[in-house]
């Protein structure tokens, strides 16, 4: 950007604020304006008139978006309560020696050694920030600043399976660090505490754990070559730690059982290395297989344990130097959190999946009741019967049926990989015990079902009203209890982003809790007690997942809060809590090492919280009947909201056109006649939060609550000021309401109003519009979005304005972090955009005579905002390489067709090209109004 656009820039910005600020004014005058849709509607003019061009539209859009980033990275800075010119390495040490766990060594060793908490790195689709803007936000956050000239508000394209598993490899590297670090922070204090006893300690408090290249769930493209690979780049980077670590300890003892651990190390890396090289080439015939698959086999599981190592290890820890013995337990700490990875792996399953595998296996009836005795009698016998079989990897290569093929790959992976680091396997929108028990018996076919931790995934809300019976059922069955004995634990996963979509956010997070409480109470009743309840929530970084934007320690307490930690503690439940931190959004809070440290510090402070909060009474939990009619209320609303077709055809109206690709599983764009007539169901959860972000629509956050709490305001007011719980929701409330507005919605939706084109021209200062107008006005007459829009608006309004009133009461006004002048302003520029778009498609000569399809064709793709689409159907009817009359060399004279290939430069110039570069804009914009958030859907 050169000085003098800059300045230009600047200067627009400075009077688009004050225009807006005039036209917010005047609503008091007249409440049925729209500041967003008046502003956009003179961008728009000054478009068509030339008075503004592209270049001053992309200097606004980066400007803006730049600002809006900017204070994404202080955003990012006080989420994890990283103080400029603290040692993070400090405020860690602060954070062990908050509990008062020292008065004695058994006390202390006995709380680090038990693990509470982990980080799980998850691959959802939300890498909208390039590795570059990654980079940045990272820099920015910790004091690193630098300009954001060459930094592009768009996503790094294509957006890969490798080069998220990268990405992940990068985040766990960080966060593996910040953990060896705990660990050597914890013996230097038990050290100094403990003199006598402290080479015994081995902490543990922190695991890491990743679904990233292991997630089968809706999608096909993950094979079991690249699971393989996965698991082995996974080992080769840390067989690499341990090795540089091992060669440290080195140099302070020369013992022979630490050289000889050095030699297995030296054996076990060369090994990873050349099985890797036949991975990497992703096998796929007869012959590759086999050869990559001997090469991984031939050591017979020699390299897939740690134990020659350990023994050399624990030599140092019992009789080396102090300082050498200090190394090496922390070592030996590490490698009992990491093991022969960089974290325990997930494999997440649809329970559709492993409910065909079961329906056919038990003969079952399609229309058998899954709780009922017969069916659980059933998959019972056949668990008792299952003889293991003996699998390899041809097994792998053959098996066609996916839940099969799952478990044959972590059988494969534990024989030859770590056999002692336990697998997860997730199974999603679970509604019923016996597909537990189905995987259970899969788990015993394949011989590993005293290494997978069979978790259960309630998303849907018939899974969450039907939880408390699930785990019930389930925690009775004879074949169960056995594999709990066996694993010593018991783990369930809660999608925060599933639910809230259904049910709304704030009602699903209440139902979370209500299942976390339903599985302390039900494990303690069925004497299932004294082993350890692991809760895995996957609710990620953005509103629209259930987290607050104050602080991590908030979001710890919201996920899984003081009260839910308290049933597991008064019944002597040892806890686990399991974090979800979701693709490029999530990544950034392991970006470096100072970030790194403080989410672990974050971690260990959010535990000695609850632990703090859960002594005191909280009102939102004694007064039952209140809380329940709160939570009754929104959910109810929100659930009417969810099958409204006035809300299904407004949020599918822009559907997913505003949201570039953000992860190598893509969101398949709709190509349906009828659109707005597609079920939201359609659309993944984060896409749907996402949409509702670039649209300004937080319905799922924020409808419902002012209905909920008008009838007993000042009692509300008086519960925010004095529960725990329900300051928590209303923080995050008022958050949501403060990003959301009912007019902005309302502006985009007037894009589809016939009658609103129909009228434009009546200005008669923009006459060369009059045509296109007219044609806009005529496909778009019988539409029926806009007033589906305000059908909507009219439900949502009397609640919005009450929701408002509440929050000033109970003086919760959102403080403005961001610049919501700002937010407006990218909505009003990309409203603005569409309406070009809208124009030029109109502009469009008949394309009859060129091709099958009608330019009535092009223009509904467009007003699906289906612009690819529409620009790839231009692009086939009107070639780039179309063949020209001098491309010949003719002896007999024509003058016809003479002018096809200026016609097809002509289609290109004006119509092609510019919908691609507008449509890239849109998109740009996305991920400016993204930051405003923190985050994508």
């Amino acid at each position: 950007m050169t000085e003098t656009q800059e300045a230009l820039s600047s200067d627009l910005a400075v009077s688009l604020r004050k225009r807006l600020a005039e036209l917010r004014d005047f609503i008091s005058v007249d409440p049925l304006s729209n500041p967003v849709r008046q502003l956009a509607h003179e961008l728009s003019c000054q478009l068509e008139n030339q008075e503004l061009n592209e270049t001053d539209l992309s200097t606004l859009i980066k400007l803006f978006s730049d600002n809006a980033f900017r204070d994404r990275a202080k955003t990012l800075q006080r989420y994890v309560e990283l103080k400029e010119g603290e040692d993070p390495q400090a405020r860690l040490k602060r954070a062990i020696l908050k509990p008062a766990v020292s008065n004695s060594f058994a006390a202390f060793s006995r709380y680090w050694e038990e693990t509470k908490d982990v980080v799980v790195f998850t691959g959802h689709p939300t890498f909208i920030l390039s590795k570059r803007q990654r980079e940045w936000l990272i820099n920015g956050a910790t004091g690193q600043g630098a300009t954001l000239d060459d930094v592009e508000h768009y996503p790094d394209s294509p957006i890969t399976l490798a080069a998220e598993h990268a990405a992940v490899l990068e985040a766990m590297g960080q966060a593996s660090q910040a953990i060896s670090l705990l660990h050597t922070d914890i013996i230097d204090i038990a050290r100094k505490e403990f003199p006598d006893d402290w080479r015994s300690l081995r902490p543990a408090p922190v695991h890491l754990s990743t679904w990233v290249g292991y997630d089968m769930d809706g999608r096909t493209d993950i094979g079991w070559q690249d699971v393989i690979r996965h698991r082995l780049e996974e080992k080769n980077q840390r067989l690499q730690i341990y090795q540089e670590r091992l060669g440290q300890i080195g140099q302070l003892d020369s013992s022979s059982q630490l050289k000889e651990a050095l030699c297995e190390l030296e054996e076990m890396q060369s090994h990873t290395r050349e099985v890797l090289a036949y991975f990497d080439k992703r096998p796929e015939t007869i012959s590759a297989i086999s050869d990559a698959a001997n090469s991984l086999t031939a050591a017979g599981g020699k390299y897939a344990t740690l134990d020659k190592v350990r023994t050399g290890l624990e030599y140092v820890a019992r009789n080396g130097t102090d300082q050498a013995a200090r190394e090496a337990i922390a070592l030996l700490s590490d490698m009992n959190v990491f093991n022969l990875g960089m974290g325990h792996i997930h494999f997440r399953l649809n329970a559709a999946q492993i409910r065909n595998a079961a329906r056919q296996v038990l003969k079952l009836d399609t229309d058998e009741d899954l709780f009922g005795r017969s069916a659980l009698e059933k998959v019972q016998k056949l668990i008792r019967d299952a003889q293991s079989v003996e699998v390899n990897f041809a097994s792998l290569a053959i098996e066609k049926s996916a839940a099969s093929r799952l478990v044959i790959a972590m059988a494969q992976i534990l024989k030859h990989i770590d056999a002692e680091q336990p697998i997860r396997l997730l199974i999603a929108e679970l509604e019923n015990p016996v597909t537990v028990l189905a995987a259970l018996y899969l788990t015993k076919l394949f011989g590993v079902e005293d290494r997978i931790d069979i978790c259960p995934l309630f998303e849907t809300p018939r899974a969450l009203d039907r939880s408390r019976r699930i785990l019930d059922v389930l925690f009775r069955q004879e074949a169960y209890r056995e594999y709990v004995e066996k694993r010593g634990c018991i783990s369930i996963q809660a999608g925060f982003s599933d639910a809230g979509r259904f049910m709304g956010q704030i009602p699903a997070g209440l139902a979370i809790e209500r299942l976390q409480g339903h599985m302390a109470d039900l494990m303690d009743k069925n004497d299932l007690g004294h082993h350890r309840a692991i809760i895995f929530n996957t609710h990620g970084e953005s509103m629209g997942r259930g987290n607050h934007q104050g602080s991590f320690e908030d979001r710890a307490l919201y996920a899984l809060s003081p009260w839910a930690r308290a049933q597991f503690a008064k019944r002597g439940i040892p806890l686990v809590h399991e974090n979800s931190f979701q693709g490029g959004d999530g990544y950034l809070l392991f970006g470096n090492r100072q970030l790194a440290l403080s989410v672990v510090s974050s971690i260990l402070e959010a535990r000695h919280s609850a632990e703090c909060v859960q002594r005191k009474p909280d009102p939102f939990y004694e007064d039952i009947s209140t809380s329940l009619d709160f939570y009754r209320t929104v959910k109810s609303m929100q659930e009417k909201l969810y099958a409204d077709q006035a809300y299904q055809t407004t949020v599918s109206a822009i559907g997913l056109a505003f949201l570039p690709v953000t992860g190598s599983r893509q969101s398949k764009r709709q190509s349906l006649q009828d659109q707005e007539d597609m079920s939201l169901r359609r659309i993944r959860a984060i896409p749907h939060n996402a949409i509702l972000q670039q649209m300004g629509l937080l319905a799922n956050l924020t409808g419902g609550i002012g209905q909920a709490i008008s009838a007993e305001q000042d009692y509300f007011v008086w519960l925010e000021q004095n529960s725990d719980r329900f300051g928590r929701l209303m923080r995050l409330v008022t958050r949501a309401r403060s990003l959301s507005e009912i007019k902005i919605f309302i502006a985009y939706m007037k894009l589809f109003d016939g009658s609103f084109w129909a009228t434009r021209p009546l200005s008669r200062r923009e006459p060369q519009l009059g045509q296109s107008c007219a044609v806009l006005a005529r496909e778009l007459s019988e539409d029926k979005r806009y007033f589906a829009a305000l059908k909507l608006a009219a439900q949502l309004r009397s609640d919005s304005i009450a929701l408002s009133d509440q929050l000033e009461a109970m003086q919760l006004r959102q403080s403005e972090v961001f610049m919501p002048d700002e937010l407006d302003i990218l909505h009003a520029i990309r409203i603005a955009i569409l309406q070009h778009i809208f124009l030029l498609a109109a502009r469009l000569p008949d394309l009859a005579p060129y091709a099958g399809t009608k330019k009535e064709d092009v223009l509904q793709m467009v007003f699906r905002l289906q612009t690819d689409e529409a620009t790839a159907l231009l692009e086939e009817t009107f070639p780039r390489d179309s063949l020209a009359m001098e491309d010949f060399d003719m002896a007999e004279v024509a003058n016809y067709p003479a002018d096809m290939p200026k016609l097809n430069d002509s289609i290109r110039a004006e119509f092609i090209e510019p919908l691609r570069r507008y449509t890239k804009m849109v998109q740009q914009i996305t991920s400016g109004i993204s930051n405003f958030y923190s985050a994508i859907g």
